[in-house]
Parts: structure tokens; C-alpha cells; sequence
């Protein structure tokens, strides 16, 4: 079982910030809910023993809400000066904490109670030759979804970029990832596309099918066209 569980809330949401500008994404309210509370909910769920969330655009209001849920369990990894972009911000976690894999939730997916199941399903099916495992779910099954998918998987689970010759694949916002994935990049600031990318070449990178339907709300638009909450 892993006992370490990073939260991805340091991005700066420019998408939504139609939806209300005053409000970072992780803390916009989907079913009276706060997107990042499903996210902590579904690793207090599964027995995360220790929760890190990064964080960066209006740091003060995540720290606030963090701070109201009077867990001991959860450390913020603060990147207020710089943002150090997705595979960044978890090396860094990585490096400061001494972990070799960590799952690796987004903050903006709304974690129902199946995918409890799923989630610990994904754990415990960890390839071991992988460097990351990342969950996908078939663009066939994402809901309002315009692009073209991200990945095309392979009859070994090894993952490619999406070409129209194979069913393409989204990732869902979860992942399992390891240290050695982000071997020979130095530099600070940088997407985990770009570790995933030196995965593919060593093949290394893995998928895990959630086989379940999916709502894409990555826009403003969207949120506000299929979830009508309070804020």
C-alpha cells in the first residue's frame, strides 16, 4: 500500500476564472462541496497516512481551508514564490520528503464512491517495471470532452501518445508515479508531461482503465453548463 498521497493544487485555474475570479479552482464548490475536498476525502477514505498539497495561486485562501480541516495528517508544500509547474512541484515533494512513489491526485476531480474501489484497485495493481501508472478512462466514456485524447494503450498496458490509429485515452487526474521517473531532468520548473515523455521512450509508462463513464469540466463554460452550485 502506498502512504503517501500528493494533491496538485498550485496551478493557477485560468480557465475558470469566469466561474468566480475570486476563488482558486481547488476551492470552487461542485455539490456544496469544495473540488479538493473529494480529493481529500477518497485518501482519508482509503487510510492516506500522510496527505501533501501543493500550493501557489491564492495560497492564503487554500492554507485557510486546509487549516479549517483540522487534519494532523496533511503537510502543504508551499511553491508561493515560484510555481514550479506539475513535475516540478512533485520532485520537489520527492526530494524534501524522501519518497520514492507517491499516488498523485489532481485537485479539480470530483472523486465519487465508486471510485474508492478503483483507486485502491489501481494501487494494488502498481506494474513493477513502471515508473508511472497513470489512470485513464476511454474518450468514448468522457462526457463532453472536445479533444482528441491523450494516450493510446497497448496490448502490455505501455502507453503512447494518442495517434488516430488506436482508441485514445484521457487521463483522469490520478496517478502513481516514482522517483526514478523523473531521472536526468534537472531543471526546477517543468511539466510531468515531460517526465511521462522519458518514460515512453523507456517504456515505462503504464495504464490503468477506469471502466467508467466520466463528465469533462475542464472550463468555466462547462462547470457552469452541468453543475449549477453555490459558491
Amino acid at each position: 500500500m502506498i502512504d503517501t498521497a500528493i494533491i496538485l493544487a498550485a496551478g493557477l485555474g485560468k480557465r475558470m476564472r469566469d466561474f468566480d475570479p475570486a476563488i482558486p479552482k481547488p476551492l470552487i464548490k461542485v455539490n456544496s462541496k469544495p473540488f479538493i475536498q473529494y480529493s481529500i476525502d477518497l485518501l482519508n477514505e482509503i487510510k492516506t497516512k500522510e496527505i501533501i498539497i501543493n500550493v501557489h495561486y491564492k495560497s492564503d485562501e487554500i492554507l485557510k481551508f486546509i487549516k479549517s480541516l483540522s487534519q494532523t495528517n496533511i503537510i502543504v508544500s508551499d511553491e508561493s514564490d515560484l510555481l514550479l509547474d506539475t513535475g516540478g512541484g512533485i520532485k520537489k515533494i520527492f526530494d524534501k520528503y524522501n519518497i520514492n512513489k507517491s499516488l498523485v491526485l489532481n485537485s479539480d476531480v470530483i472523486w465519487g464512491d465508486s471510485d474508492k474501489k478503483l483507486i485502491v484497485d489501481m494501487i494494488n495493481s502498481y506494474p513493477e517495471k513502471a515508473e508511472a501508472f497513470l489512470g485513464l478512462v476511454p474518450k468514448r466514456n468522457l462526457k463532453s470532452f472536445k479533444g482528441k485524447g491523450d494516450f493510446c494503450k497497448l496490448k502490455n498496458n505501455d502507453l503512447i501518445r494518442y495517434d488516430e490509429s488506436s482508441e485514445p485515452y484521457v487521463y483522469i487526474g490520478a496517478q502513481i508515479i516514482s522517483k526514478n521517473a523523473f531521472n536526468g531532468i534537472e531543471k526546477e520548473v517543468f511539466s510531468v508531461n515531460e517526465a511521462w515523455n522519458l518514460c515512453i521512450n523507456k517504456k515505462t509508462l503504464k495504464g490503468y482503465q477506469f471502466n467508467t463513464n466520466a463528465l469533462h469540466l475542464g472550463t468555466a463554460e462547462l462547470l457552469k453548463e452541468y453543475l449549477i452550485d453555490d459558491k
